[in-house]
């Protein structure tokens, strides 16, 4: 890696961390006033480069339509208004055991929810013939098997998964009918489920609930931060986004949104282009 001239990570925290490791096993000189290594008379510069999305200020503006959560629950059996969505792999850093029991604590908190509110958690089996990933798999759906159990009716469920691969088109109806989104990755270098939501939300509503530990948290400022480790205020985060005033969305998603279209992918290509166009020979 220090061969190139230029390597970029997601997050500063993650440059510094590669910055300490280096001058912690390598004989080379770390220049922490530029973030730079010099190694065998060579240089490498290291940067954070948070990449995006393609949302451009055409895509902000248009105002596509949308189907209700209560019509997209009916088609998948279940009878509430109100709906929460997670798009993930099927991976033990995503969080997603936990974000289940968080769903599990806020209905347990909060019993008139119990009809009015599923959470909707698209999964991408990832990396199945890995034991690790395997048990993950199996892991989720028993969970979301025994907190369905346990509060179900006839004609509505607190979880529904949805275990397979989805298209963006396939998503895109339940990002722009959810009334929340909820990321609560254990480790992440981006997440890019986090964006992509906020980008759908041309009515400035809806909220993001947004682990602490993805790097999208450094951005998207509007959202709810949460530790996902911690189950009891990821319950009452879920109330909160569920009852937050539509003027505090506005505010909130309005912000999230022209920061993400501030520093979309092309501005992110184009600030790697331009770092290494002024790096001096």
């Amino acid at each position: 890696m220090l061969g190139a001239d230029l390597i970029g990570f997601h997050t500063q925290y993650h440059c510094n961390h590669f910055l300490e490791t280096v001058g912690n096993t390598l004989e080379s000189r770390v220049l922490w006033e530029n973030f730079s290594v010099k190694m065998a008379g060579h240089s490498t510069l290291v940067k954070p480069f948070p990449i995006s999305i393609a949302f451009t200020p055409k895509d902000f503006e248009t105002n596509p339509s949308k189907k209700t959560a209560s019509a997209l629950l009916a088609g998948n059996g279940i009878s509430a208004k109100l709906m929460g969505i997670g798009v993930d792999r099927l991976d033990y850093t995503k969080g997603i055991l936990e974000k289940f029991l968080s769903i599990e604590r806020f209905i347990e908190k909060n019993p008139s929810y119990q009809g009015k509110f599923t959470f909707v958690q698209i999964g991408a089996p990832s990396r199945t013939l890995l034991k690790s990933y395997s048990d993950t798999i199996t892991a989720i759906d028993k969970e979301a098997e025994r907190i369905n159990l346990r509060f179900k009716t006839k004609n509505w469920k607190p979880i529904l998964l949805l275990k397979k691969h989805h298209s963006q088109a396939e998503i895109q109806p339940y990002y722009t009918s959810a009334n929340l989104c909820m990321v609560t990755s254990l480790h992440d270098g981006m997440n890019l489920v986090a964006k992509e939501f906020v980008a759908t939300r041309t009515n400035n509503d809806g909220t993001l609930i947004l682990s602490q530990f993805a790097g999208a948290s450094q951005e998207l400022q509007g959202a709810l931060i949460i530790n996902p480790y911690d189950i009891e205020k990821s319950a009452d985060a879920i109330k909160l986004a569920l009852e937050m005033p539509p003027e505090e969305q506005n505010q909130r998603m309005s912000q999230m949104r022209q920061v993400t279209v501030g520093h979309n992918i092309y501005s992110w290509a184009a600030d790697i282009i331009r770092t290494m166009a002024n790096i001096q020979d």
